[in-house]
């Protein structure tokens, strides 16, 4: 059964890196989808399934940056972050809620 989790912003740094490592650095491609729901725009397609290459939580800038295969989705200044994992460790879903409320949703496949 797969929960959902809180990850606390102390361990952002090393949980995002310590994925990046053990899941993003083989052969295997792993794809994302990004959508963005705010109560000012509603519910935005960032992208749809693009090649992941890594998630890196900055502490000195206060952000999450999601590298993509040929961008980045950057969010700024992130308040809370959730994940919904497999049972072994894989993110399937992470949910990242802004200080304004807005939500990005990043599903794994």
């Amino acid at each position: 059964m797969m929960a959902i989790k809180e990850i606390e912003k102390k361990e952002w740094g090393e949980y995002f890196n310590s994925f990046s490592k053990k899941y993003l650095k083989d052969e295997e491609p792993e794809y994302v989808e990004i959508r963005v729901l705010s109560d000012s725009m509603g519910a935005q397609q960032a992208t749809t399934w693009v090649l992941l290459k890594g998630i890196t939580y900055d502490a000195k800038g206060d952000l999450l940056d999601i590298r993509l295969e040929d961008s980045s989705h950057i969010i700024h200044k992130p308040k809370e972050i959730y994940v919904t994992e497999n049972k072994d460790g894989w993110i399937l879903n992470l949910e990242v809620i802004q200080e304004d409320g807005t939500k990005d949703i990043i599903e794994t496949r």
